[in-house]
């Protein structure tokens, strides 16, 4: 039975993992059909059969009458390999021919039963193994409407860097003359994932400039990416000035990272502790929406 429901939903082959650390996974996923267009930044759906077995640890899961047989599906954003390794160059197009993608996995171990949940499945997974991918890639998160000579500054915690991967690679590619900065905050050094092909693309590109912190690691300040703007060090580091008149900023990844506001009444309610939407306002720039353009485009990652 559950070989013929995967033949049913299952549409793409999982050709390589690379574990970052545990709990901390790269994936490379090729559709039987080929390559579907998207815009770095964009996201799409992976799905495996609740009858799929789960990473050990996962805690118990409680199912409805009938629901093993059905499709867990979740969306995640896609990453990108920016270097192929056998010609130490940016990758093409036509080189590819498969979809990145950067997942960490939280398992929920204690003994309340929980709904199915994907990435403990996915976390089982090996290379070769199928599942399930939607081949309509979707989300307004892009470089859609950027100037030529726009300096364009990138904020991510954790998995957040997954979509800049894509989009850092689109800007360099296209040669992209305004500067370009990305900034990666994780809890420990080993969860940087991409941090030696960043570098290397630091040293190739005179206008990219990468900032890696961790804030758990004894041996450097504790910094989080508010603290690259309220203490300048933006500046100091990568030589670029937060100008609302020449400046984009993306964020993505963890909400108060963000800190979008709510608005009550006309008024915007920013939640605290003070995250970078509310920041930025402050200096003049304005949060980007699907019915009026701004200058800070954010992606909720969760």
């Amino acid at each position: 039975m559950t070989t013929l429901l995967a033949d049913k939903y299952y549409n793409a082959t999982l050709t390589e993992l690379f574990e970052v650390e545990k709990g901390l996974w790269i994936f490379r996923v090729k559709p039987d059909k080929g390559m579907s267009d998207y815009k770095p930044g964009q996201y799409t759906t992976l799905g495996l059969g609740i009858w799929e077995p789960c990473v050990e640890g996962n805690g118990p899961e409680v199912l409805k009458p009938g629901q093993e047989k059905q499709l867990l599906r979740r969306a995640y954003s896609v990453s990108h390999p920016m270097v192929n390794a056998k010609t130490g160059n940016l990758y093409t197009n036509a080189e590819l021919d498969f979809y990145e993608f950067y997942v960490a996995l939280v398992l929920h171990s204690a003994p309340v039963t929980t709904p199915p949940r994907l990435t403990p499945r996915l976390f089982a997974l090996k290379a070769g193994s199928r599942l399930a991918y939607g081949p309509k890639m979707t989300g307004h998160y892009n470089l859609d409407g950027l100037k030529p000579e726009s300096d364009v500054v990138f904020f991510a915690t954790g998995t957040g860097e997954a979509p800049h991967n894509a989009m850092v690679w689109q800007l360099l590619s296209e040669g992209h003359k305004g500067k370009i900065v990305s900034s990666v905050c994780t809890r420990h050094r080993a969860d940087q994932a991409y941090r030696a092909v960043h570098e290397k693309l630091e040293k190739r590109y005179p206008n990219y400039h990468v900032i890696y912190m961790a804030t758990r690691e004894e041996d450097e300040p504790k910094l989080y990416c508010q603290d690259l703007i309220r203490q300048n060090l933006l500046e100091k580091k990568a030589g670029i000035q937060l100008d609302p008149s020449n400046t984009h900023v993306y964020l993505c990844g963890n909400p108060s990272m963000i800190g979008r506001p709510e608005e009550k009444e006309g008024v915007k309610i920013y939640p605290k502790p003070e995250g970078i939407i509310e920041i930025l306002e402050k200096k003049g720039f304005s949060m980007s929406l699907p019915t009026k353009p701004g200058n800070i485009h954010f992606e909720a990652y969760w």
